[in-house]
């Protein structure tokens, strides 16, 4: 009886060691797998994040074989028909896939107009009309175009509604008013009354290139609230029109459009119909890891070559 107590422990003590030993090969398993799946992530984000330069690279090729195909054709204009406008997506690139979408961002209002506008007191009063105008249209206060003025414009005199360094300094963590202009849309979250909703509503419609302001709207790629901020005569039903009169193969074009006319002779130096400035927007997939880019370019009117002014990678 005694021998056969003596086995049973012995039994369960090999079932004990057993399961033990099980669990810590299932652990070891379940670490090795983890680790792996880390590593495999990190390939894959580091991957992603190299071939954003070869996104950018493509963009660049789409404007140019979109210049060269309208020096063939004798196009002389920019507008949603064009190549440049046209969705990549899911484009396999390297290792990954590719979804862009590049737009025309002198079809947008210049929150550097300000700048350029700043010793011409008829032109900022005009440029400043137009922001208030699209805001309204927007459905925003337009008394934040008071802040904005303030924090590109030299001095340190607050508008009615504005703010200048004396507010930011009092603010967790202090800094100054920039006191000149925009380098980027993500500047504006530094401005009073800014909020990350206002930003993400405005990106649409408006621009900071060129970073000098003075570069008239491309017409042709405006949107239709954006046109209709350029002069209080233009009526939502006129801009509407003109949207769907496009595209204009020269500026005279619109004189088509109906009580246009004399509006287009006003605002002729105002308005185009090509561009240079194009933002493209690039999302690269690699597996599960995903990487979005923006890139804002400069496209050379003689050569069709762009050159990359801004970048950034989320």
């Amino acid at each position: 009886m005694r021998k056969a107590d003596e086995r049973g422990v012995a039994l369960l003590l090999a079932l004990l060691v057993l399961t033990l030993l099980v669990a810590l090969i299932l652990e070891f398993d379940a670490e090795a797998r983890r680790e792996y799946r880390e590593a495999a992530a990190f390939r894959d984000n580091f991957k992603a994040s190299m071939l954003t330069r070869a996104a950018v690279q493509a963009a660049r090729a789409v404007l140019q074989q979109d210049f060269l195909r309208d020096k063939q054709t004798g196009e002389k204009f920019d507008a949603p028909t064009d190549l440049w406008a046209m969705p990549i997506k899911n484009y396999a690139i390297g290792d990954g896939f590719l979804s862009a979408q590049i737009q025309d961002e002198r079809g947008k209002l210049n929150l550097n107009d300000f700048i350029a506008a700043a010793n011409d007191q008829i032109k900022f009063k005009t440029t400043t009309e137009r922001i208030r105008r699209l805001f309204e249209l927007l459905q925003l206060n337009p008394d934040l175009v008071d802040a904005l003025i303030d924090w590109t414009d030299q001095d340190d005199n607050p508008r009615p509604a504005g703010a200048e360094s004396a507010y930011y300094q009092s603010q967790r963590p202090a800094y100054r008013a920039a006191n000149e202009r925009l380098q980027s849309l993500a500047d504006l979250r530094l401005i009073k009354g800014f909020t990350p909703d206002i930003i993400d509503r405005l990106s649409r419609y408006v621009t900071v290139y060129p970073l000098d302001g003075s570069a008239p709207l491309n017409i042709n790629t405006a949107d239709f609230l954006v046109i209709q901020s350029l002069d209080t005569d233009i009526t939502q039903s006129m801009a509407t029109e003109i949207v769907q009169g496009r595209p204009y193969k020269t500026k005279v074009d619109l004189d088509r459009i109906s009580n246009f006319k004399d509006i287009g002779q006003r605002l002729r130096t105002d308005y185009d119909i090509k561009s240079e400035f194009f933002s493209a927007r690039l999302v690269i997939t690699v597996n599960e890891s995903t990487k979005t880019a923006l890139a804002v370019l400069r496209r050379e009117a003689d050569k069709g070559e762009s050159t990359v002014q801004y970048l950034r990678v989320f």
